[in-house]
């Protein structure tokens, strides 16, 4: 991306979608020009399973951010994320035969040298370490002579289907798919910073429908895992326990509620809207710790299955201490201090305290993969690794060629 670029990013999340228009203006910089969301019923655990209501959803984020910005939007790079997301490490080999490697050597390294298959589609390809005639190699080996070029590799597939609902979604709204990004890459992409890029760090994203335990090799993408369960699943359980609907029980999360019941819980007594019978709802008296004690189970079952994740992963020691978490799920009051009691490890939060007010609308953790998604595609020329423009098309042309049949068929 040049400086003055301007791109438009749509995260299509289980409970919103949501937009930002940004202008490139400097190095990993850039500005808001317009940011638009609107909620979402049309997506579960990150999966489409109602088109018309997500394209529904995604014209009226994408109006808001027009509206501010004063642009008109054609083009956008969209988050994929979900329970099917997979995560894995490959080895791939490419004979050079004695010559000088050249950047196309990279990028058939990186692309065409992973196995396809039918069902699934490879969105990412990012490289741990090149080998050279089994000679490890930490920088791009462009311009070296080598007989075999080797490449430990970092890989996300995505199930065809899902990348097709996506599209689609965005077709009806007379949108362009410019590329498509992980959730849980850009999520990490963006909290990380500083010191923390050389050090390795477990990203763990708390979304609506799903929560993802990201690891970042020193400030590298390397691994990821996809748990069914998000902040919606705590809505849900306010709901059913408290006899709400899922609007309030929304709202009773966000005012009052905690990770965790505190020992000053039964003394803070809240309204809350109950449904009696023939729909009527009247208020009553509660204590927090009463909400509190729905939260907490459920709580408690997501960090339990992040904890498994991660003790279950092959990075385990490699990823010690170093945590951050970040998310819509993140805001709930008491997540932070009750994730690290659970990991016993040091978990940290960042805040999007630098992030201005956008035409009245607050940008916090629900944002990153948002913000994310716009670091992605700056920091992308200038990854070792990176493709032209020209190379990205031609990997990417077979598959939007199908998808643009698939388009032409829905319309």
């Amino acid at each position: 991306m040049k400086t003055g670029q301007i791109i438009t990013v749509v995260d299509i999340g289980s409970t919103k979608v949501s937009c930002c228009i940004a202008k490139i203006t400097g190095d990993e910089n850039f500005s808001i020009l317009g940011v638009g969301y609107c909620a979402c019923t049309g997506v579960k655990s990150g999966i489409i399973f109602n088109v018309n209501s997500v394209s529904e959803s995604i014209v009226k984020a994408i109006e808001g951010a027009e509206k501010s910005a004063e642009l008109n939007v054609k083009s956008v790079f969209v988050s994929v994320s979900g329970r099917y997301i997979s995560s894995r490490i490959l080895n791939a080999r490419l004979d050079i035969g004695g010559r000088i490697i050249k950047q196309k050597d990279i990028v058939n390294l990186l692309f065409r040298g992973v196995p396809c298959h039918d069902t699934d589609e490879v969105i990412h390809s990012i490289p741990l370490v090149f080998e050279i005639d089994d000679l490890k190699c930490l920088v791009e080996p462009v311009g070296m002579v080598a007989n075999t070029l080797k490449a430990s590799l970092s890989i996300v597939t995505v199930p065809k289907t899902q990348l097709d609902n996506i599209v689609v979604s965005l077709s009806k709204c007379y949108l362009e798919v410019a590329g498509i990004i992980y959730g849980g890459y850009a999520s990490g992409l963006y909290v990380l910073e500083g010191s923390q890029r050389s050090d390795n760090v477990i990203v763990i994203d708390f979304g609506g429908g799903v929560t993802s335990v990201n690891f970042f090799y020193k400030g590298t993408f390397c691994h990821s895992e996809v748990i069914p369960l998000g902040g919606q699943n705590i809505t849900n359980d306010i709901a059913y326990g408290l006899n709400v609907s899922v609007a309030n029980a929304e709202r009773l999360k966000t005012l009052y509620g905690a990770a965790f019941v505190s020992w000053t819980d039964d003394k803070d007594i809240i309204m809350v809207p109950v449904i009696e019978e023939d729909s009527f709802i009247s208020l009553k008296q509660m204590s927090k710790s009463e909400l509190n004690r729905i939260i907490q189970p459920r709580v408690e079952e997501i960090l339990k299955l992040v904890k498994d994740r991660i003790d279950n992963s092959p990075f385990k020691n490699e990823f010690s201490n170093e945590v951050i978490i970040t998310g819509g799920g993140s805001l709930l009051t008491g997540i932070r201090e009750f994730t690290a009691e659970f990991l016993k490890k040091n978990v940290k939060m960042k805040r999007m305290e630098n992030i201005p007010y956008s035409f009245g609308i607050p940008i916090d953790n629900s944002f990153a993969t948002l913000l994310g998604m716009i670091r992605s595609e700056i920091i992308s020329d200038k990854f070792s690794i990176s493709k032209s423009e020209n190379e990205k098309q031609e990997n990417k042309n077979s598959f939007w060629k199908k998808i643009m049949k698939l388009v032409e068929n829905n319309l």
